[in-house]
Formats: C-alpha cells, structure tokens, sequence
C-alpha cells in the first residue's frame, strides 16, 4: 500500500474493514454450523442436505465457483478474502430464507466435484 493512500484514508478504515471481516465470517460459520442444519431438521426430505460440514461445503463451492479446496487454501474459513466471507454469509441467508434452490446449490458443488448425484428409486 502507497503511504499516501494510507494517510488519506480514515484512521479506522483498516480496522473497519477488518472487524466487518471477521463479523461476516462469525455469522457465516453460525448460519452453516447452526441455522441451517436447525432448519433442515424441521425440513425432513425437502432439503438434500442436513449436517454441517454439507452446508460448507455447497455455500463455499458456490462462492467460489469451484470446489473450494481448488482456490482457498485449508483450512478455509480461516483463508477467506473479505469478499468471499461476504457473499457466503449472503449466499448462507439466502439458503435459509428459501430464496435460492438448496437442490440446485447442491447439485453444482457434487458436479465440481464429480461425485455422483444420489438417485432414489
């Protein structure tokens, strides 16, 4: 960073834009380790997924556009930029508001990582 940028930001700007980091981050990882797998066990069968580490995964697959593990070092939670904290907490509420498809969500982070789609007969 340029010293002259430095200086002419606000004295906080650093700190701003690292504590809503870290805020991102906290709720992001209470969404997928708390809210979502609450709300999936009053779901039954309507959603694909119910544990944890399943929510993780598709909301850190789909942030990225990937399998996660292809652009964010391990562990990730702990790697990611500002804006992937950001649009994983988004993608996470959006998950538990119902405004996006958990199925299709899903079905994309098995595809990026050629796993094969669980068929029910």
């Amino acid at each position: 960073m340029h010293t002259s940028t430095f200086l002419t930001q606000s004295p906080h700007a650093y700190l701003s834009k690292s504590t809503e980091h870290v805020n991102n981050l906290r709720e992001f990882l209470h969404y997928a380790k708390n809210v979502l797998p609450s709300i999936a066990s009053t779901k039954k069968n309507a959603w694909p997924i119910h544990h944890d580490h399943c929510f993780m995964r598709v909301i850190l697959d789909n942030t990225v556009g990937c399998a996660w593990y292809e652009v964010i070092p391990s562990p990730a939670y702990k790697n990611l930029t500002d804006e992937q904290a950001c649009a994983a907490l988004n993608l996470a509420r959006q998950i538990a508001t119902e405004s996006v498809s958990l199925h299709v969500l899903n079905q994309r982070s098995k595809q990026w990582r050629n796993k094969q789609l669980k068929l029910e007969f």
